[in-house]
């Protein structure tokens, strides 16, 4: 069995690498061994093949690269957990590929020549999980995962736990999330969770290919942007649009910048402004409060987590400041400064762009 660790490398876009700790196995015949899609968490269901790093024929080593996957959070690079002589790539560059799903057969060396089990009747197979990245959440190949209804009383409703988009979700459908038994972590009901317990649509015939017109042109979203438009569409749609203009004194703000630059350190106003939020946001708690529409509730958040709008070359990323109300303005400083850097340099890991309360934007830049 492989032991599965993780580290971070840096790229142009926003990049995590897993690895593989190394078999220690003596030289046996080869035998084709087909490695799926892992689970990468957040539960997430499928990932876009960005690009191969192998091609057919060609020799792997353990932690070699094999591929680059997109979701909707990072670009991940997906490493080998064998040696040996890829066999096939089960997918192109740009498709779609799901969680548990077919992603490459290797000849591997040191694997015993068996064939690659499948479930029992009845029993459904569970997609390869990364340690650390969450449980499986996806469909396995060629189906779709069914979730489990449970046969006895249903939960409590403080007992359901579920992503707000996911409850979202199960509205939509007209699933009650207390009737169902999550598989994602903790028992976490996942998105592929409600899709499965949906009735499958009726058949219908595909939608006709768009004609563009004079001076039209499509661009195919994908991955994080796919996730950004799709966002914001539905923040659009289930959130009151307010907006409000205020003029302050800067005076002493300014003054207080001055101090520190002659101290030997200078902030931009930035910190200071979530300095103020923390404090407004203390003072007015519903400020840092969410929606449930499935239960008809406001959730009032404790912690304060500030979610810091950057604008990048993949367009809107939103690294998280995780307890900004337990923060000095040193600290503040500090971490935001990491996050948008890491943000603008594509090195975010996907749990730090995830889990924001409140978002601050800074148009200082625009003008």
């Amino acid at each position: 069995m492989h032991r599965i660790r993780r580290r971070v490398t840096r790229s142009s876009t926003c990049r995590m690498s897993i690895g593989f700790s190394k078999p220690s196995t003596s030289p046996s015949p080869m035998a084709d061994q087909t490695f799926r899609l892992p689970d990468l968490g957040e539960g997430l269901t499928e990932a876009q093949l960005v690009t191969w790093r192998v091609q057919e024929g060609g020799h792997v080593e353990v932690n070699e690269p094999l591929c680059d996957v997109e979701t909707a959070k990072a670009v991940v690079v997906i490493p080998s957990p064998w040696v040996g002589t890829i066999q096939k790539l089960h997918a192109r560059p740009g498709e779609s590929v799901a969680v548990g799903s077919a992603l490459v057969t290797i000849a591997a060396e040191g694997a015993p020549a068996a064939v690659e089990p499948r479930p029992a009747e009845g029993v459904e197979a569970t997609p390869s999980t990364l340690v650390g990245y969450g449980a499986g959440a996806g469909p396995q190949a060629g189906s779709r995962r069914r979730a489990r209804v449970a046969p006895s009383a249903p939960q409590a409703g403080s007992d359901v736990r579920a992503a707000p988009f996911v409850r979202q979700l199960a509205k939509e459908k007209g699933i009650d999330l207390a009737r169902l038994t999550g598989s994602g972590p903790g028992g976490r009901i996942t998105r592929a969770d409600v899709e499965g317990a949906a009735s499958p649509p009726a058949a219908a015939a595909p939608a006709p290919e768009p004609t563009p017109t004079d001076g039209e042109r499509r661009i195919s979203v994908v991955g994080i942007r796919k996730a950004i438009a799709r966002q914001m569409v539905r923040s659009v749609s289930t959130i009151p649009q307010f907006t409000e203009f205020a003029v302050f004194d800067a005076t002493n703000l300014l003054a207080a910048r001055q101090r520190q630059k002659q101290s030997g350190r200078s902030l931009t106003p930035l910190p200071y402004f979530i300095v103020a939020l923390v404090k407004a946001v203390r003072a007015f708690p519903l400020m840092n409060s969410s929606w449930d529409e499935a239960r008809d509730e406001i959730v009032v958040k404790q912690p304060i987590n500030l979610g810091i709008a950057v604008n990048t070359s993949q367009g809107l990323l939103v690294p998280v400041l995780r307890g900004a109300d337990q923060l000095d303005l040193s600290d503040i400083a500090d971490q935001s400064a990491r996050l948008i850097e890491g943000a603008r340099a594509g090195t975010l890991k996907p749990g730090e762009m995830s889990g924001g309360t409140i978002t601050i934007t800074n148009v200082g830049a625009s003008g």
